[in-house]
């Protein structure tokens, strides 16, 4: 699963991008469902020889495409996996003992915690923070030698196995949300503190329930139920759900009135900063979770939800940029600066009011024509 170095260099496990990293895989397992597989290239066990630190060279038999260097193995303590490419000259080394050797311009290692330790990951991304360029061999010969003591090995090694790859990042991040739910309260709670952009005053409550995380996260665990009904998956799900409606946890209501679910609540249970990408993510993961398993006291949040939207999304058309979108609305909860939303977030919240508006294309006319009428005008913006 990620780390996410956001407001903390040495990195914390953010819930938020571990939902949204399970759920991109979930996306391309079913977008690939349906695609051959190209080849797969397997080795049961690479050992050293008896006598020598390092076992013989493998060599791949045919010239590989990086964009499918999907590899999946298992490697003992006290071991080292190299890769090397022939086209590049360069070498990935995975290692789960201390390296000696210093990284260069042709060589990346890559430090493995706990052993035996199981490894999925996607080698191009490595390749390409080595290489640092756009411009290289895009298919390769690859050659592959363990490096350890007489009991080290690399097990089930798999390259190639994109579905394989997406699989065991999709129930990694699954996994994790299990293992880490606080069962009392359902929230994942984030224990990095934060004040409000320039606003000393204004604190993000430690530790914090993001309603987008446990919107997103219930999205997740939905589909993780699709594939198990295993009843615990289920409980978990009405956890994730709970801080959206039993509590103010993740809310806050503007003008005193319509209720927001909060990407990041504040300390203060009168300030907000409505985030629209935030609410948006957990307004999903709320109906997901409905569609799922229908609660009337879910059914009703959802209706207070859209009423909240009709009236405050008119609030985040930009006043001085024709038809742009705002982040938030902290310019009046706040009085702050006007937060325009990048480039990007204007893609995203476009990207958001089109799902909900297919969402309510056949239940609720009306809802996915107010949903239509703001893709239209953010996405004239851009036109």
């Amino acid at each position: 699963i990620p780390a996410s170095s956001q407001w903390q260099p040495d990195g914390h496990l953010y819930p938020i991008q571990i939902a949204q990293y399970g759920l991109s895989h979930w996306s391309r397992l079913e977008l690939n469902s349906k695609n051959q597989q190209n080849k797969i290239y397997k080795f049961e066990r690479i050992q050293p020889k008896e006598n020598n630190h390092c076992s013989s060279w493998h060599t791949v038999k045919d010239e590989i495409f990086l964009s499918n260097t999907y590899i999946h193995f298992t490697i003992s303590s006290n071991s080292s996996l190299h890769f090397h490419f022939f086209n590049n000259n360069i070498e990935l080394i995975y290692s789960t003992k201390t390296v000696h050797d210093l990284e260069t311009s042709t060589k990346k290692i890559i430090l493995l915690k706990g052993s035996p330790r199981q490894v999925n990951r996607y080698m191009l991304v490595d390749i390409e923070k080595l290489m640092r360029k756009t411009l290289f061999f895009r298919r390769d010969f690859v050659k592959i030698q363990i490096c350890g003591d007489t009991q080290s090995s690399a097990d089930q090694l798999i390259i190639g196995n994109q579905t394989l790859y997406d699989q065991q990042a999709f129930y990694s991040a699954t996994r994790w949300l299990l293992n880490n739910q606080d069962l009392q309260t359902g929230c994942w709670f984030i224990h990095v503190q934060r004040n409000y952009g320039h606003h000393t005053h204004y604190h993000v409550r430690d530790p914090w329930c993001s309603a987008m995380a446990q919107g997103q996260a219930a999205s997740l665990l939905v589909r993780l139920y699709s594939l198990t009904n295993n009843n615990e998956h289920l409980l978990a799900i009405r956890r994730a759900i709970q801080p959206l409606w039993s509590s103010n946890l993740t809310r806050a209501y503007f003008n005193n009135r319509f209720v927001w679910l909060e990407e990041y609540p504040l300390e203060s249970t009168t300030k907000g900063l409505f985030v629209l990408n935030g609410c948006l993510y957990a307004f999903i993961g709320l109906i997901d979770a409905n569609t799922l398993d229908y609660q009337p006291y879910l059914s009703e949040l959802i209706n207070q939800i859209i009423i909240s939207l009709q009236h405050i999304l008119p609030y985040y058309v930009h006043p001085n940029i024709s038809n742009w979108s705002l982040y938030d609305l902290s310019h009046i909860t706040m009085k702050s600066k006007i937060n325009t939303a990048s480039y990007s977030y204007h893609l995203v919240h476009i990207t958001l009011l089109q799902c909900l508006r297919q969402i309510f294309k056949k239940t609720n006319h009306s809802v996915s024509q107010l949903f239509d009428f703001y893709v239209q005008r953010f996405t004239s913006a851009i036109l």
